[in-house]
C-alpha cells in the first residue's frame, strides 16, 4: 500500500477529519504495514513540532514486548534523550508509558526526579518535556514526548494536544489489529534497520555524486528497478561497495522514505 502524507487538524475538533475527509476509523484502517506505520509517527512528530510554537523536540516510543525502543523522532538529540531514558530505566517518556498518565515537567522538575538525565537534559539544552502515554485496547504500547529547549514550562492546550493523541493511537491500533498474531518489536526493528539502510545508501550516493537526496533516492529506485530487485536490496548492494573500497560512514541524516 502507498503511504499518503497526513495532515494535523487546523484546529480543535470533535470528529477528527484528516485531508481527504476520512474518520479516525478509516484512517486506522489504512496503517497495515510497519512502513506505513513508521511513515505516519514520523509526519506527526514533525508536524506537532510545527503546529506548536513551544516544542522544538519530539518522539514517540513504543514497547509490545521486552525493551522499549524509538519509532520516530525530529531531531537526533531527541533520540539520545529517549535512548538515554532506556538505558536508566526512567524519564519523562517511560514515567508516562509504565503509569499511563500525563506527564509533564519543567527543567527543575526534570533534574530533581530524573537526575541521571542532567547531563544529556544540558547537552541537548531542554527545559522542559511532555509525555503522553498511547493506549491500544487500553494497554499502553507508547508514549509521545514533547520536548522545548526555549521555554521553561509546557501549558500544551487539551484540545490541541487531543486530536494527535487520537490518530497516533488510531495509528498503532490500526496497525496492531491488522496484524494480531505478529510480533511488532521483530518488525518494526526489521523495517527500522530497511531506513537506515536506505539512509545509508542515498548518502553514499549523494557523497559519490554530489546530488540532491532527491536525485539520489531516484536513483537508487532505478538500479532495483532495472536489477528487479527490492530497493533495500539495491541500498544494501550499494552500501557494501561503499564499505568494501575502505570509504568512512557516510555522513549522511536517515531519511523519512519508505524502503
Amino acid at each position: 500500500m502507498e503511504t499518503q502524507e497526513f495532515s494535523l487538524p487546523a484546529g480543535p475538533t470533535t470528529v477528527i477529519n484528516l485531508v481527504d475527509g476520512v474518520s479516525v476509523e478509516q484512517f486506522a484502517a489504512r496503517v497495515q504495514h510497519p512502513r506505513d506505520l513508521l511513515h505516519v509517527l514520523q509526519v506527526f512528530c514533525r508536524q506537532v513540532v510545527g503546529s506548536f510554537r513551544v516544542i522544538q523536540g519530539a518522539g514517540v516510543t513504543v514497547r509490545f514486548r521486552g525493551s522499549p525502543f524509538t519509532v520516530a523522532q525530529t531531531a537526533s538529540w531527541v533520540r539520545v534523550l529517549q535512548e538515554s531514558e532506556f538505558e536508566g530505566r526512567d524519564g519523562p517518556g517511560l514515567r508516562a508509558l509504565h503509569t499511563q498518565r500525563v506527564v509533564t515537567s519543567d527543567r527543575g522538575e526534570l533534574l530533581t526526579r530524573w537526575p541521571a538525565l542532567a547531563q544529556v537534559m544540558e547537552d541537548a539544552g531542554v527545559r522542559a518535556a511532555h509525555a503522553e502515554p498511547l493506549l491500544v485496547h487500553h494497554r499502553p504500547v507508547g508514549v509521545l514526548t514533547l520536548y522545548s529547549t526555549d521555554f521553561d514550562f509546557l501549558d500544551l492546550g487539551p484540545e490541541r494536544l487531543i486530536p494527535v493523541r487520537d490518530l497516533l493511537t488510531a495509528a498503532l491500533t490500526g496497525y496492531c489489529t491488522t496484524h494480531p498474531h505478529e510480533d511488532h518489536a521483530i518488525r518494526l526493528h526489521r523495517e527500522l534497520h530497511n531506513r537506515q539502510l536506505l539512509g545509508q545508501a542515498i548518502g553514499v550516493l549523494v557523497a559519490r555524486h554530489g546530488i540532491s537526496e532527491e536525485r539520489a533516492r531516484r536513483m537508487l529506485y532505478e538500479k532495483a528497478r532495472d536489477g528487479q530487485v527490492t530497493p533495500c536490496t539495491a541500498a544494501r548492494a550499494v552500501v557494501r561497495h561503499h564499505f568494501s573500497a575502505g570509504h568512512p560512514p557516510p555522513r549522511f541524516a536517515l531519511t523519512d522514505g519508505p524502503c
